[in-house]
């Protein structure tokens, strides 16, 4: 059995601790009963009917019977647990009445509060439970069938059983020959109504037995079932809203957001919409009314039933630029994307919304989330108690959490959830929190969120977040004491996160391996959150990790492989352990070869990194992410196989353009018209910043939005190219790179994050002389990716056959003219 674990016992800590003195204090007075003794079962688990001992086939189109489907969990698991842990399975007795009960036995759901064990902490989602040992009898009951399922996992830990990981592997079960029925009487009910980890849509292969291992994980894990009606605030609504009335919009386009575009023009556009817009409310308020009337005439709903309903932007940027909505706003500027923030507008909206809705239907809610341009607290207009608030945190730092005081975006966030935490108390707006378990825009690399869900989730419920509703990805090479972590504290947030790691380390790994797989998961911990970046997807991991650190992480995974005692014990190690040294060391060969200027050997790396990837994959499909490759092939492929091809023959590289270069800020993007690009500009006019071997935000540069970046080159080029064709290969940008030679503008790559642009500069190239390149990197999408801009991938000059146009778009500057006449190029 890999998962078992002889003689393996569960670490005291935490919550853990608790209940084991609750459970040494109550055997004074209720001693334990044995239930299994060498081999032989002395009772039987007994639950009320109808409870069939194998789970019903759901059909098609007919919803679950949840209840139904707790107790056949609660038997079968017990069943299960105890095979494995003694090779005895106890016979399971369907009664209707308590007085057919023996003695020994373990007594589920409302048999067992019927003799005694009434839950005494209570739940709003009715998870509340109770565990009492009377008359030796094991009484599991609970507010509900679900609760009661609580609590036959509560016992399961207190007999030493643990779910380190999803599957059998994950399984840790001691072997014993013993069983006996704890002496207990324990109250518990979650502190966070929702605690959902959900497998976001990953792309194929989509196999339903890793749904299965992961739901089976969750449940064991005190996963909630429960979703509060809050959380119908959830989601982005704008883009549906225009949709389903497209007609109406595009015969009154005023009803759609007013956006700049390129040119400076004004355009009405979707998904986004005129908030202050009559027709937008009244359309809004109609979706609402349509749902309660709706779910009455099906008897599902009255009109004082509670519900909530979204009211919030499309994803994306594109918001409306009129006077109407800049002036119900607060005149603010997003600090993180650079934007006009969105907050007040929302809340005004919803404000307007409700005061509609409610004559009719007193206990409907929106909402809208917490997120992207919208994730501050309005400073212009007081929310209605009935406005859902649902934080998404997308825009701040992954690597650190909202306790984290080195990190200036979690330092901003954290004073948002706590001016919403003051309005909850003081008026009672819901909140929730919808987050992620992962890196995001990457999900190869080593990631840990131990300590920033050890110390966030207490944050949230002292703010009186009611549920956590987690975006997930299946990534449990990287991310499984995490997840183990946050599941713990979900349901008790009490609990330390660090005795929680321990107790983690030790039954995944063995008592003795435990104390170094430890060190190792804190010393990622540790350094992620030390080294203070905060750029997004791979490009601060050099600047986190380097070759020594992984040798004495490396070190770590020796020591703990000598002291294991088990296969399953060495096997987690190298899956939860190796797998992430050995991910992060093939990563810096590959950033490390581009930084040499070395593309083909980067291009090996990179396929060093889908093998890696693949040969994990299928050795277990649960370790690594599916979005892996698809990250791998929109952020990276096009630099790696280009940039061979413009090195290689027939091409030739023969300028590798500088890291450190002479730098020029631009933020209302007229270096142009200012002579940026021109050889008479003095070079030390200029600042020197870093382009690929670091991130704007390790050079300070953060908080530079919204503006465009020059970049001046000069160089010589070798004897042997006179006359032959030059091109210009850009590596990666963001998001839109401009190019002159000499003063001649070449041409614009065109939007474009983080993909390779080539130029031709021939006709404008100095063979003998020096040569100024001149390159304005234009942000046009504030949404690409935190703490970045301008050039973040190597470039250079190459010859070679002549490219097919001067640049993948042309480059026209012109100026608009009084009455709307385009003036001469610039």
């Amino acid at each position: 059995m890999p998962g078992s674990q002889a003689d393996r016992s569960p670490t005291l800590s935490g919550f853990s601790f608790i209940i084991f003195v609750v459970t040494m204090l109550s055997s004074i007075s209720l001693p334990a009963a044995t239930f299994i003794r060498n081999g032989k079962a002395l009772g039987k688990i007994y639950i009320q009917g109808p409870t069939p001992l194998e789970m019903p086939v759901l059909k098609r189109g007919v919803a679950p019977d949840l209840a139904l489907q707790a107790r056949v969990h609660a038997v079968q698991e017990l069943q299960y647990h105890l095979e494995k842990m003694t090779g005895v399975r106890p016979e399971v007795v369907v009664v209707e009445d308590g007085g057919a009960i023996g003695q020994p036995a373990i007594v589920l759901g409302q048999l067992a509060v019927e003799l005694g064990a009434v839950p005494t902490r209570l739940a709003e989602s009715e998870e509340g439970y109770r565990l009492l040992l009377r008359d030796g009898r094991l009484l599991i009951g609970g507010q509900s069938d679900q609760a009661m399922l609580h609590g036959v996992y509560h016992v399961l830990r207190l007999w030493g059983c643990d779910w380190v990981m999803p599957g059998e592997i994950g399984e840790i079960i001691p072997r014993r020959a013993t069983v006996d029925l704890p002496g207990v009487d324990a109250a518990e009910a979650p502190a966070f109504l929702m605690r959902r980890l959900w497998y976001r849509g990953y792309p194929q292969p989509r196999l339903a037995e890793e749904r299965e291992r992961y739901s089976t994980w969750q449940r064991r894990h005190l996963g909630g079932t429960w979703s509060s009606p809050m959380n119908g605030a959830a989601g982005h609504f704008w883009d549906k809203l225009t949709k389903k009335y497209a007609a109406e919009f595009a015969a009154d386009p005023t009803m759609l957001a007013l956006v700049r575009m390129p040119d400076g023009s004004m355009q009405r556009r979707g998904p986004q919409v005129e908030t202050t817009h009559p027709r937008v409310i009244e359309l809004i308020v109609q979706e609402i009314r349509g749902a309660y009337e709706k779910n009455i005439a099906n008897g599902n709903w009255t009109r004082e039933t509670v519900a909530a309903f979204p009211i919030g932007p499309a994803d994306g940027l594109g918001y409306s630029q009129s006077q109407e909505s800049l002036q119900v706003g607060a005149g603010r500027i997003d600090p993180i994307v650079g934007e006009p923030d969105r907050t007040d507008e929302l809340v005004l909206l919803g404000n307007r919304v409700l005061e509609q809705v409610l004559p009719e239907y007193p206990n409907a809610h929106v909402g809208c989330y917490s997120y992207s341009t919208h994730a501050d607290y309005p400073a212009r207009y007081r929310p209605h108690p009935h406005f859902v608030q649902i934080f998404a945190p997308i825009n701040f730092s992954r690597f650190h959490g909202l306790t984290e005081s080195i990190s200036r975006t979690q330092r901003y966030y954290r004073n948002v959830v706590e001016q919403w935490g003051r309005l909850s108390r003081e008026q009672g707006n819901p909140l929730i929190y919808r987050g992620y378990n992962w890196n995001l825009a990457d999900n190869y690399l080593p990631y840990t969120k131990v300590r920033i869900w050890g110390e966030e989730l207490p944050f949230y419920h002292r703010q009186g977040i009611i549920g956590l509703n987690v975006e997930a990805t299946k990534q449990w090479g990287t991310l499984a004491p995490s997840d183990y972590i946050f599941m713990r504290m979900a349901w008790d947030p009490t609990l330390e996160w660090r005795q929680l790691l321990t107790t983690w380390c030790r039954h995944a790994f063995g008592d003795g391996a435990g104390a170094p797989m430890e060190r190792f998961f804190l010393r990622f911990a540790d350094r992620q959150s030390r080294a203070g970046m905060e750029a997004g997807s791979y490009h601060a991991y050099h600047l986190m990790y380097g070759r020594a650190w992984i040798a004495d992480s490396q070190q770590l995974l020796k020591e703990a492989m000598a002291a294991a005692t088990t296969d399953a014990d060495r096997t987690r190690i190298r899956w939860l352990g190796q797998v992430q040294l050995d991910s992060l060391s093939l990563y810096l060969d590959y950033h490390e070869a581009t930084r040499r200027f070395d593309f083909v050997a980067a291009k090996r790396a990179y396929e060093a990194m889908h093998a890696q990837w693949q040969a994990v994959y299928d050795e277990n499909t649960d370790l690594v992410a599916n979005e892996a490759p698809a990250y791998f092939r929109r952020f990276l492929e096009k630099f790696v196989t280009q940039s061979v091809m413009y090195s290689s023959a027939p091409y030739r590289m023969v300028y590798a353009i500088p890291d450190e270069l002479p730098t020029i800020f631009d933020p209302h993007a007229v270096g142009h018209r200012l002579g940026f690009h021109q050889a008479e500009v003095p070079d030390h006019t200029t600042i020197p910043t870093r382009t690929w071997s670091s991130t704007w935000d390790a050079q300070g540069l953060a908080t530079m939005r919204d503006t465009a970046t020059w970049y001046r080159v000069r160089f010589k080029l070798p004897g042997d190219v006179e006359g032959q064709p030059i091109g210009l290969f850009i590596g990666g940008v963001e998001d839109e790179a401009r190019v002159w030679i000499n003063g001649k503008a070449i041409g614009t790559s065109g939007r474009g994050f983080s993909v390779p642009f080539v130029f031709d500069l021939t006709d404008g190239i100095d063979y003998k002389g020096t040569n100024l390149l001149a390159i304005q990197v234009m942000r046009n999408s504030k949404a690409n990716e935190i703490g970045l801009g301008g050039i973040i991938r190597p470039s250079f000059v190459f010859t070679g056959p002549r490219l097919e146009s001067p640049a993948p778009k042309a480059l026209e500057l012109r100026r608009v003219l009084p009455g709307g006449e385009l003036g001469e190029l610039e």
